[in-house]
């Protein structure tokens, strides 16, 4: 057999795409294991709407399946299953390379198909919320030296600032209002 024989073409060829099949496989693994962790990693509680928060869950499984049937697919065109019509080694056929071709194309689809909707699964945490930053603490300092710390409350006089400490609530009159500075905790 020469190097231009169409049988031994079709050999190198099909041996390629299943190199090339064996290759992805590995980067499909990784996907995969993104998108278990994606799926695994929480914040606790979540101040995102309960309707967000199931569409993420949703989309997250979807890139799992997503994922799944791109790592067969693409584990098939690698490593095929052979049933009883065994084709004598060598003997390669267009329509085996046309099919490993298919399910290397169409598995690689899957797989980045299941990567951006793991994405779109996660902007889900960008979700705005109406809680403030930090933990909502003030340190307040009046003129006469005195400092409370505290959360801010409607005040109930016009031109005090409130406060409500651990011990009791404290209303300072603006006037004696030197600064008021957001903390971490009191």
């Amino acid at each position: 057999m020469s190097d231009d024989d169409p049988a031994t073409a079709r050999q190198e060829r099909l041996t390629e795409l299943r190199g090339s099949a064996k290759g992805w496989h590995g980067v499909q693994l990784a996907a995969l294991g993104f998108i278990g962790l994606c799926g695994v990693l929480q914040t606790g509680e979540s101040s995102d709407p309960m309707a967000l928060q199931v569409l993420a869950g949703i989309l997250v499984l979807v890139a799992f399946v997503l994922a799944c049937l791109g790592i067969y697919l693409v584990g098939r065109a690698a490593w095929p299953i052979y049933g009883d019509d065994l084709a004598p080694a060598g003997d390669t056929d267009q329509a085996e390379i046309e099919r490993a071709s298919s399910e290397l194309r169409r598995g690689l689809v899957m797989t980045f198909a299941s990567i951006a909707v793991v994405a779109l699964a996660t902007t889900a945490s960008w979700w705005p919320s109406d809680a403030p930053k930090g933990s909502g603490q003030v340190q307040v300092q009046a003129a006469s030296g005195e400092s409370f710390c505290g959360e801010l409350a409607q005040s109930a006089q016009a031109g005090t600032l409130r406060v409500l400490t651990d011990t009791q609530p404290v209303e300072v009159s603006l006037q004696r209002l030197t600064s008021v500075r957001p903390v971490d905790s009191c």
